[in-house]
């Protein structure tokens, strides 16, 4: 990677420059190759970016080169829209920050909008697997009327 090789992807979330896999590194199989690969390669590091998921298979990997003495590490960089990771050592993830922003941008030209048009409301639903975490984060920087947590709804058998 190169500030050349990635000058065009800037401000685009680099999702696009990285590549993304639906693939998991759980089977037997699918480690031993992963471990061929990396020995091939000569690789110090593998590096893997993602959620849950990406971390669970990085951890099942990591012991599987532990115990088969593979030289790779594997490091493991937490990446989610949805702000679900939380760990006494994670204080972020990547694309939270991005999507929040972009989220919030979108939202702050919705209450402009609505300011002149006062006899509409207005609902701006938030996708993702915890929406809880996006939505409030959007909510502490754009300050909508309201801010419906899906969560506490469904606590409390709330509906609209």
């Amino acid at each position: 990677m190169t500030r050349e090789s990635f000058k065009y992807y800037v401000n685009l979330g680099g999702i696009d420059y990285i590549g993304r896999g639906y693939d998991e590194l759980r089977s037997d199989f699918q480690k031993k190759k992963a471990a061929e690969v990396c020995t091939k390669l000569g690789l110090d590091g593998l590096v893997m970016v993602g959620a849950t998921s990406t971390m669970t298979d990085a951890a099942h990997l990591s012991e599987y080169f532990l115990a088969n003495k593979v030289s790779t590490s594997v490091i493991v960089i937490p990446g989610t829209v949805d702000g679900n990771i939380h760990h006494k050592y994670i204080s972020t993830s990547i694309g939270f920050d991005s999507a929040s922003k972009v989220y919030s941008q979108l939202i702050g030209n919705m209450l402009t909008d609505s300011a002149s048009a006062v006899k509409y409301w207005y609902f701006i639903r938030l996708m993702g697997k915890d929406p809880s975490h996006l939505a409030l984060e959007c909510g502490l920087k754009t300050c909508p009327n309201m801010v419906i947590v899906s969560e506490e709804c469904n606590n409390a058998r709330e509906t609209l």
